[in-house]
């Protein structure tokens, strides 16, 4: 699991294409906020995560504050999204795992949320 820094063609093809030919338009709307910079997850509370084997990116999930939530104390994981033929092995638990080690957790709190956790002006990003 690495921190992404940047998305280049290279290491981002695969997950892309793939996604669109399934009509998931999330993962085409992560590529174009990232590269116009409208959304790079690099804002304080922000993480942008992928997940590799070998040179493959199989898996990629973000965290920023909520936008819908007063406040930016409350942080939200979106754009997660495992190739086909990595489900069910173990990779989404993997991700939700390392939100969880962040301080996600899946108490009820928020009716539109599953996981959430408090941010700090410590936390990453």
């Amino acid at each position: 699991m690495r921190v992404v820094r940047t998305l280049d063609d290279s290491m981002f093809a695969s997950p892309l294409s793939i996604s669109v030919d399934e009509g998931y338009t999330f993962v085409q709307k992560l590529a174009d906020e990232f590269v116009s910079d409208v959304n790079r997850f690099d804002a304080p509370g922000a993480l942008l995560l992928a997940v590799y084997e070998d040179e493959t990116m199989i898996a990629v999930g973000g965290v920023h504050p909520d936008p819908y939530l007063l406040g930016d104390n409350v942080g939200r994981i979106r754009h997660v999204y495992v190739l086909p033929d990595q489900r069910r092995s173990g990779v989404g638990r993997r991700l939700a795992a390392f939100y969880q080690a962040l301080g996600f957790n899946d108490q009820p709190r928020f009716a539109d949320a599953t996981h959430w956790m408090s941010l700090k002006t410590d936390f990453i990003g």
